[in-house]
C-alpha cells in the first residue's frame, strides 16, 4: 500500500517538474539567425548587420524558466554599407581609449579602412556580448504547442565597450522544429557603456551619431545533443 502511495503522489506532480533543462546553440547567420543595428545620424540613420553570431543558452524547454547563457557578436563581423563608416564604428567600439591612441581626438582609420593590428590604436573590446541571467514566460505555455510564440521576460547584461550594465529584455519565443526561435528587440544607450562616436564631415556638414542604437535579433536555438 506504501508503494501505491507514492505512485499516486508521482502522478499527481507537475509535469514542468519532471522536466530538465536543455543547451542550445545560437544558430549562424548562414543557418537563419539574424541580428541588427539601426544607428541614427544628424543626416539619417542606417542599418549595421552582424555577419557573425555565436553563443549558447540553457532553460526549460517545458517551461521556458531559469533560463542562462550568452550571445556574442564580434564586431569585426558588423557590418553596414562598407568602407569607412564601419570602420568608425570598429573604432568607437573596440579601442580603449585610455590606451594612449589618437582616437577620440582624431580617426585612426587608414586609407584602405582599417585599424592598426597592435599597439594602442588596435582593437581591444572585440565583442558585443548579451548574457542572460534568468527568464519568466509571461503567457500560457500552451501557446508553444499550437505555434504561436510566448513572451518570456529576460533578467539580461550587456557587455559594450568593456563596460557591462544590466537590464531586462523581452522576447517571444516560438518553437521551430526541434528547437527555439527567440525574437526581441532592444535599445542600447551607447553613453552608458562609455562610447564616443566621433563627427564625421561630409562636405560642409558634421555627421554625428545618437546615444540610442535600436537591436533586434531573431535567434535561432539548436538542441545540442547530450
Amino acid at each position: 500500500m506504501r508503494g501505491g502511495r507514492w505512485l499516486i503522489l508521482a502522478a499527481l506532480l507537475p509535469a514542468a517538474g519532471l522536466a530538465e533543462p536543455r543547451t542550445y546553440r545560437v544558430a549562424s547567420p548562414a543557418e537563419g539567425s539574424k541580428a541588427e543595428a539601426v544607428v541614427v545620424y544628424s543626416l539619417g540613420s542606417h542599418t549595421q548587420v552582424a555577419q557573425e553570431i555565436r553563443g549558447g543558452v540553457t532553460l526549460d524547454p517545458t517551461t521556458l524558466a531559469s533560463g542562462s547563457g550568452a550571445v556574442v557578436v564580434p564586431i569585426a563581423g558588423i557590418r553596414g554599407d562598407g568602407g569607412t563608416r564601419d570602420c568608425h564604428m570598429r573604432e568607437a567600439l573596440g579601442l580603449d581609449y585610455a590606451a594612449g591612441g589618437r582616437f577620440p581626438k582624431e580617426h585612426v582609420c587608414d586609407g584602405q579602412d582599417r585599424l592598426p593590428a597592435s599597439g594602442a590604436e588596435a582593437v581591444a573590446f572585440p565583442d558585443i556580448r548579451l548574457e542572460v541571467l534568468g527568464s519568466r514566460p509571461l503567457d500560457e505555455l500552451a501557446l508553444l504547442e499550437a505555434g504561436k510564440p510566448v513572451r518570456v521576460e529576460l533578467d539580461v547584461r550587456w557587455t559594450l565597450h568593456g563596460v557591462a550594465r544590466p537590464g531586462r529584455e523581452l522576447v517571444r519565443v516560438l518553437r521551430d522544429g526541434a528547437g527555439l526561435r527567440a525574437r526581441g528587440r532592444s535599445t542600447v544607450n551607447l553613453a552608458e557603456h562609455g562610447v564616443q562616436v566621433r563627427p564625421t564631415k561630409v562636405l560642409f556638414a558634421e555627421i554625428k551619431v545618437g546615444d540610442a542604437v535600436t537591436v533586434t535579433y531573431d535567434l535561432r536555438l539548436v538542441p545540442v545533443s547530450p
